[in-house]
């Protein structure tokens, strides 16, 4: 019989068998092996965490809950006396005083409505001025006090429309504002008017800090305080500061202003304060001297801690660091000069009040510096109003720009002279010029031939009209047109960017201007550039270009602040060091335009008030074309008056830039700068 199924004659291999059990015991063993290490390192970790533990809250606990208390304790700040400024010989224009105030510190456990009480109990003692308050503020207290008849003015459709989101807490609360009425803030009597001022006071933020409640604070004031202290939990008496000016207001814009601690940090910048680690209610320096050397004027905060007894709940404060004042700035300035600048500039003004010539004639501009140092010993710029008062406002020599007129024709001859355009004592002969379809261009009169310094001392047009178009390539012919390479403007510029016209001075003063910069490239306009009847600069910018010839061609960068010091000492910890901006390179050339300048006084158009003063002084006169809307609305011709001087002219002492916008109309005047700088001259050197 056939067999249906056929025997398998593979064998089965037993062989390595016992290999296979002994790799998966090797496994094992391996697996057991390391979860035993991983769970002694597990052991050892906890173990140093524990340790850890135990030396955080066992061990330093005290050193840990002194840092806690650090970290989280609240301190109390008070400002200590900003530094004095004094001017360059030591008078004092800035000092402190002390001032009496009546502060407050909330007791442990004092409710609002007990200081409302206590706010009812000041006033009755002491006078609070409540005219400050405006309507909007009389409406927050209405709610405040009345907030039932406040929500009453609220009605059901608005409700309706604040539960379905069509209004907002805000918006309730600004219905509520507009519907309160003069008759419902007639219940708002003096005293609780008062009483609202000293709880806002109170209410101040940061919470738990000592709280000024009213400044200037008389003896009897404070001695009524300190008898009835029982009457009045958390008040105590303070000494804080302010300023004092034993100049009244002379230089007040300069100096500038500072906060009181009610108005505290200004809102615009509070978050760069509080980064500088000021607090809300430090008196800071707004504006001038006072915000540009904030961070040395201002003195380091004395830091108290407050502890409260737990009998009475009572604060006091205990000193953690003493403050210290701020440091003494010492400016350039002469005090005396500068009240002899503004005595000279108001007797003119007020002699001219009256001349039918002069009766556009609203401010003046003086700056008085050294060459060699920058150093500004005075600044000017007395200004009428409309009613007729006269005032000094300092800072518009170096914010307010003038048309400069022919004192730039200095910087014009270097140009033409460096630029190999003209040849030092060149002559040219001055007669009118015609461009095609313009009016024609002559200087003041037809002066014939002049050489460079005669052009100076006599203030030739022409012969700066042909500078300007010989560096412009002009093939000039009479009342054909003038084409010229435009690359002559930023030529001309540069030449007067390095005498310091056109270009920030780097005085140490904030929002100091530039002028206008012409954009026009029309060839008329380049030889107006020339005469000084494009660009407009300003007082200081004048004063550094005539300083920079004066100081053989070094241009200095203008300072007020010469250094500082600390406190009460001489010792120097801030030094404005003397800052030289660039150097002219032609010395023959400065040397023509020194010569111009000198000849102008012996000779020229500065003669009269300079040259009868007995002073050698180098100077050149300026008019320059000005026009102006009167307020009947009439245009009208009302030209500048300006004057750059120093002296002695072989070895200069100070400079002074003069500038009078619409110094005379419709009957030609004298130049009243040269009194004006004759008389500074005369005051200096007496």
């Amino acid at each position: 019989m056939r067999k249906l199924f056929k025997p398998s004659t593979s064998k089965i291999k037993w062989q390595g068998s016992s290999d296979v059990m002994r790799q998966a015991l090797d496994l094992s063993r391996t697996v057991t092996s390391r979860l035993q290490i991983f769970m002694v390192v597990i052991c050892l970790l906890f173990s140093v965490v524990w340790v850890r533990l135990y030396q955080v809250q066992i061990l330093s606990q005290d050193e840990y809950q002194e840092k806690l208390e650090q970290y989280t304790k609240k301190y109390q700040t008070f400002t200590t006396p900003r530094g004095e400024i004094l001017d360059r010989d030591g008078n004092v224009l800035v000092a402190n005083r002390e001032r009496l105030a009546i502060t407050y510190l909330r007791p442990y456990g004092v409710t609002s409505s007990q200081e409302w009480e206590l706010a009812y109990q000041f006033v009755e003692q002491f006078e609070i001025d409540a005219s400050g308050l405006k309507t909007r503020d009389l409406k927050d207290l209405f709610i405040t006090l009345y907030p039932d008849q406040a929500k009453a003015k609220i009605t059901q459709e608005d409700w309706d429309d604040y539960y379905d989101g069509k209004l907002s807490d805000n918006d309730i609360y600004l219905l509520k504002l507009e519907r309160i009425t003069a008759e419902d803030l007639a219940i708002l009597d003096q005293n609780t008017q008062e009483a609202f001022i000293v709880k806002s006071a109170i209410d101040t933020p940061p919470s738990g800090n000592v709280k000024i409640i009213k400044n200037d604070v008389t003896l009897n004031e404070a001695a009524y305080l300190v008898e009835h202290s029982d009457q009045f939990p958390g008040f105590d008496i303070a000494i804080n500061w302010g300023r004092v000016y034993p100049y009244g207001d002379l230089l007040g814009s300069l100096i500038g202003t500072i906060s009181t601690p009610k108005q505290g940090l200004p809102a615009e910048k509070l978050l760069y304060y509080l980064a500088m680690d000021y607090a809300r209610n430090d008196v800071i320096g707004r504006s001038g001297l006072e915000l540009q050397y904030e961070d040395l004027l201002k003195g380091n905060r004395a830091v108290y801690d407050i502890e409260y007894d737990e009998e009475t709940g009572f604060g006091k404060l205990i000193e953690i660091e003493a403050g210290s004042k701020g440091q003494d700035l010492i400016t350039s300035i002469d005090v005396e000069l500068q009240k002899q600048v503004e005595e000279i500039i108001f007797k003119i003004m007020t002699r001219e009040a009256n001349n039918p010539y002069r009766k556009y004639m609203d401010a003046i501009y003086v700056t008085v510096m050294k060459p060699d140092s920058g150093d500004v010993l005075s600044l000017a710029g007395m200004k009428r109003t409309s009613t007729g008062t006269l005032y000094n406002d300092p800072v518009s020599v170096y914010t307010d720009a003038v048309v400069p007129g022919s004192i730039v024709k200095g910087a014009t001859v270097y140009m033409g002279l460096s630029e190999n355009v003209i040849r030092p004592g060149e002559v040219i002969f001055d007669t009118p010029i015609k461009i095609k379809d313009t009016p024609a261009k002559a200087s003041w009169k037809n002066l014939g031939n002049v050489n460079d310094l005669q052009a100076l001392s006599m203030s030739s047009n022409v012969y700066m009209f042909n500078i300007a178009m010989r560096l412009g390539g002009a093939d000039y012919v009479y009342n054909g047109p003038l084409n010229i390479d435009v690359s002559a403007f930023d030529t001309m510029r540069y030449y007067y960017n390095q005498f310091g016209l056109g270009l920030l001075t780097g005085i140490d003063a904030a929002n100091e201007a530039v002028g206008y910069i012409g954009t026009s490239t029309m060839g008329g306009h380049l030889l107006d550039f020339a005469i000084g009847q494009y660009d407009t600069y300003t007082t200081i910018q004048l004063a550094q270009y005539v300083s920079t010839i004066a100081n053989n061609g070094i241009r200095v960068q203008p300072r007020i602040v010469t250094h500082a010091t600390l406190a009460n000492t001489d010792i120097v910890t801030y030094q404005n060091d003397v800052t030289v901006l660039n150097v002219l390179e032609n010395k023959a050339a400065l040397k023509r335009i020194q010569q111009g300048f000198r000849l102008c006084v012996t000779d020229g158009l500065c003669r009269g008030f300079l040259k009868g003063t007995g002073i050698s002084i180098a100077a050149k006169t300026g008019t320059a074309q000005n026009f102006l809307t009167t307020p009947q609305g009439e245009y009208v011709s009302s030209p500048n008056s300006n004057l750059v001087a120093y002296a002695p002219y072989e070895k200069p002492e100070i400079a002074i830039a003069c500038s009078v916008p619409n110094a005379w109309n419709e009957e030609s005047q004298s130049n009243i700068c040269q009194e004006i700088t004759a008389n500074i001259f005369t005051a200096y050197f007496k």
